[in-house]
């Protein structure tokens, strides 16, 4: 297991009045490789850190954005402007837990071995707490002014179980993310052999419609009538959010794993405690049983509901919006030319309901380790982190090094076209909104990568179901909901593993029940049990926290 890299206490550089960025030897982002050759970034007069630093720091890495430090602009100009140097254990969300594990074994005989910063990832934010490898920032937050401005109002998604803070948030000022997507091709094809009645399906008995429709005729016209999947869906971390878009529709706003949500009076509560989720579950049950529902919805990873889509097998799913567009143009390129993936407003339950989960603004994500208390660097870090919240850090971060990757024009900063013209691909791999560092991502640049440089109007059809599934102004409009944060309670932590995502736990009981294998009825019964065992602590717990925390903004 690799250990995390030893701590350099000082680190010279940056002596003279600017630094000039390191010389990628690749091609990134599009352009010629060492396209920042000779970029000169001026030292901030905010924050400096004469004579250098170098933080440690345990990290998640995913996507497209690069992991060495001459890899993309942004930690080496971080490093010009700052003088801090970021020494960064790149990891993969894979195993992570048990990564960390072995961090705090390291730790245990010495704490300076934890790195100064920290990301919980799946071991969680509670447990590192409880270990006491992480420190609370309640009574730094005078340090921070720029970050706690950044929050504003949405301290329930900032603050943990406790009520105390424990991270700097990654915050993404957008509200659209993923959105609910449709063969209308298949739609179209479907009414001009009197099938359905609509291109474009809306009310729950529409989709009905369409997924039946989909399940009796060979839509693909591969010879096969049994390939095409109606509803595809994935599983999430460990099986928790599969069938998060079904409970959207009937009304129950669930948080991110669909595992908790707020009732109407207010209550913080389990999904299964809504009055809404039995006749969620006798529906889902009748549409598996149909062959309707993905008859790998518990298991399919989001890898694997991309590889079906690119297929040519999927009828609709929810997924990221960009993906609508990426695999109808991928459909194109295999010589599917009719094919289209159009992002549509959400499925509408039978009761008429229609939500869809809001992007997660605001995420914990670096939390200060004991370690960086025992070497002092605190204050550092989060004098640092004030200045990354800044006007000059969200310009860096969004936007990157002016005259290189933007102008100014009119006084707002545009993106050059070589930067956005392939979206959000090569603004990514060259490290703008470095996600796995975090920061805060504004909509002006989220929008101009969106377009790519061009206008709505010039944008192909697969770039314009893209836009329509992530602007706010598109089909998902007025469907929106603040996801209710998953509350890492005592009882939560020690009853998750058993009693919710465990082989007997309440998910498992779910999954059961949609396919037949036990009735609605005997879920109920076999759910009131686990609730004896520890759920009812988590549930009371978890309002307990919900009410202190929502009391207290």
């Amino acid at each position: 297991m690799k250990k995390i890299l030893a701590l350099v206490l000082a680190l010279a550089m940056l002596m003279t009045a600017s630094s000039v960025l390191a010389t990628s030897t690749d091609a990134v982002g599009g352009m010629e490789a060492g396209w920042w050759k000779g970029v000169e970034i001026a030292p901030s007069t905010e924050f400096y850190v004469d004579g250098g630093k170098t933080i440690t720091m345990l990290g998640i890495h995913y996507n497209q954005y690069p992991t060495e430090f001459d890899g993309g602009y942004y930690l080496p100009a971080l490093e010009a402007k700052t003088g801090i140097h970021f020494d960064i254990d790149w990891r993969t969300s894979d195993g992570y837990a048990t990564i960390m594990s072995t961090v705090l074994a390291n730790a245990a005989s010495d704490v300076k071995n934890l790195p100064d910063i920290i990301q919980p990832g799946s071991y969680g934010i509670s447990a590192l707490a409880a270990e006491g490898a992480i420190i609370p920032l309640d009574d730094y937050l005078d340090l921070i002014p720029n970050v706690v401005a950044a929050v504003g109002d949405r301290m329930s998604s900032w603050a943990s179980a406790d009520g105390h803070i424990y991270a700097i948030p990654t915050i993404v000022n957008v509200p659209g993310s993923q959105s609910m997507t449709f063969r209308k091709d298949w739609a179209i094809k479907l009414k001009e052999q009197g099938v359905i009645n609509f291109d474009t399906p809306s009310t729950w008995e529409d989709w009905k419609a369409f997924w039946y429709g989909v399940k009796a005729n060979d839509v693909n016209g591969n010879g096969d009538p049994d390939d095409e999947i109606p509803l595809v869906l994935e599983m999430g971390e460990s099986g928790e959010r599969c069938l998060h878009i079904l409970l959207n529709a009937f009304g129950i706003k669930a948080s991110n794993d669909a595992q908790f949500c707020v009732l109407d009076d207010g209550t913080y509560t389990m999904v299964y405690e809504h009055p809404r989720y039995r006749d969620f579950l006798t529906a889902v049950q009748e549409l598996y049983k149909d062959g309707i529902i993905d008859p790998e919805f518990a298991t399919r990873k989001q890898a694997d509901m991309y590889i079906v889509m690119a297929a040519d097998k999927c009828a609709s799913c929810f997924t990221w919006a960009q993906m609508s567009q990426t695999n109808t143009e991928g459909l194109w390129e295999q010589g599917v030319t009719d094919a289209l993936f159009q992002c549509v407003a959400p499925v509408q339950g039978p009761f008429g309901d229609r939500y869809l989960q809001e992007r997660q603004a605001v995420t914990p994500l670096n939390c200060i380790s004991a370690g960086a208390v025992a070497r002092g660097n605190v204050e550092t870090i989060l004098k640092f982190y004030n200045w990354q919240f800044s006007q000059e850090g969200i310009m860096l971060y969004n936007y990157g090094i002016e005259g290189c990757t933007y102008d100014m024009v009119d006084g707002e900063a545009v993106l050059k076209t070589s930067i956005v013209k392939n979206g959000f691909s090569d603004y990514r791999t060259i490290g703008m909104e470095f996600e796995p560092f975090g920061g805060a991502w504004q909509t002006s640049a989220f929008m101009q990568c969106l377009f790519a440089g061009e206008s709505l109007e010039t944008l192909n059809a697969a770039y314009q179901s893209f836009w329509e599934g992530l602007n706010d102004q598109g089909v998902n409009k007025g469907c929106y909901y603040a996801m209710p944060p998953t509350l890492e309670t005592e009882a939560y932590t020690d009853n998750r593993s058993e009693l919710i995502i465990g082989s007997t736990g309440v998910c498992a009981l779910r999954d059961q029940t949609i396919a037949g294998q036990l009735t609605v009825d005997e879920f109920f019964a076999k759910y009131e049990e686990l609730k004896k065992r520890g759920l009812e602590d988590v549930i009371e717990e978890g309002a307990e926290a919900y009410a202190q925390i929502v009391g207290g903004q």
